[in-house]
């Protein structure tokens, strides 16, 4: 049978360890050995660099030049000499077969070509029962005639029945004439300009304009730039016209004339004279305008794409040389004109001055920079 410990047996089995001389040390080694194990086994932290990697940017240098600008307007082409079609009576409109769905801009006409035509009730109904009576006008004049050619009828019944049937003839010219001015011809030949288009079997009033017709001369555009752009225009300034959808200027013409003053809209009308009408599209339509402004001489350029904007209004970095490294410098600019896809810098920087054109939006003031390109084209063409 197993005897239990008693508390004096644990008290004394206590003692005794106490007792022991390695015993406190032998915990201690213990430990001291798993925690160097741990610690070998635990990854060494990856070294902190001393400062971010440079940003690579394309830079250019600001240039001396004889700079000539350019500011793109909008404008709509108008003819030289127009002439209206409009309806002449009340009625429902009905187009001919080569304008089944409509009258459109630009489409080219010939003189007295049917463009649309007034149905009238009235006017159908008066032609259709005039040719009618014709018919029995004439059937009653040829029935008369035999009759006299056989001599059981006199002659004043024959002459009668001519005179009726030249009535019937003339009442029949008349209702066709009265239908055929229901008729809309192109007084001129030339190109259509719809302002608005008018969908078949509309019912219309007298005076409605259907369309013009641009004839005769070179056309000339009706433009609009900003205010601010006032003091650059001036007539004579050569124009070149934008065909559609963009690319390079084609057609040309000069500014003929410039408003005094701005327009309700804020803008200042200008008038150019069509000289070379390649790329210009239909008269009515919009057209896109470069216009070539004075040579400025002497003019400090850069590239537009270097220009950054801010709350202080525009700036630019410029690639700063110290302490063994390069940085980026953020320099408020006063900007001129622009043209050619380069601004003119009228106050910040100096010629020489070399400015991040490409890598601009990741960059802060005093970030560290690589040039990856430098654009010395432009500055051996100068």
């Amino acid at each position: 049978m197993r005897k239990k410990k008693t508390k004096d047996d644990k008290d004394n089995q206590v003692n005794k360890d106490q007792r022991h001389p390695l015993g406190g040390w032998v915990s201690l080694l213990s430990l001291l050995s798993f925690g160097s194990f741990v610690f070998s086994c635990t990854p060494a932290p990856a070294p902190v660099p001393e400062e971010a990697p440079a940003t690579p940017v394309r830079l250019a240098k600001a240039v001396r030049e004889t700079f000539r600008p350019s500011l793109s307007a909008l404008g709509v082409v108008r003819p030289a000499e127009t002439a209206e079609v409009a309806v002449t009576a009340g009625g429902r409109l009905r187009y001919p077969a080569r304008f089944a769905d409509g009258l459109t801009t630009g489409t080219p006409v010939q003189a007295g070509e049917v463009l649309a035509r007034l149905s009238l009730h009235d006017a159908d109904s008066d032609l259709a029962e005039a040719r009618l009576h014709l018919k029995v006008a004439e059937s009653e004049l040829a029935r008369h005639r035999k009759a006299f050619e056989a001599g059981i009828e006199a002659q004043v019944h024959l002459a009668a029945a001519e005179a009726e049937a030249e009535l019937a003839r003339s009442r029949v010219e008349a209702a066709a004439g009265r239908l055929s001015r229901l008729d809309l011809r192109a007084p001129v030949a030339g190109r259509l300009i719809v302002d608005r288009r008018i969908p078949p079997e509309s019912e219309v009033t007298a005076g409605l304009v259907l369309a013009r017709i641009a004839a005769g001369g070179a056309p000339e555009i009706d433009a609009r730039a900003a205010a601010s752009d006032r003091e650059l225009l001036r007539p004579g300034l050569l124009v070149r016209f934008v065909p559609p959808g963009g690319g390079t200027p084609v057609g040309e013409g000069t500014i003929r004339e410039v408003a005094p003053v701005v327009d309700a809209a804020g803008t200042i009308p200008f008038v150019v004279a069509v000289r070379d009408a390649l790329g210009l599209p239909a008269p009515g339509e919009g057209v896109e305008l470069h216009v070539e402004l004075d040579a400025h001489a002497e003019a400090i350029t850069i590239p537009e794409e270097a220009l950054v904007s801010g709350e202080t209004g525009s700036a630019v970095f410029v690639a700063d040389r110290s302490q063994g490294r390069t940085e980026a410098r953020r320099r408020v600019v006063e900007t001129g004109a622009r043209g050619g896809g380069r601004v003119e810098i009228l106050r910040g920087l100096a010629v020489g001055d070399r400015v991040v054109t490409a890598g601009v939006s990741l960059l802060r003031d005093h970030d560290a920079i690589t040039a990856v390109e430098e654009d010395e084209t432009q500055d051996a063409a100068r």
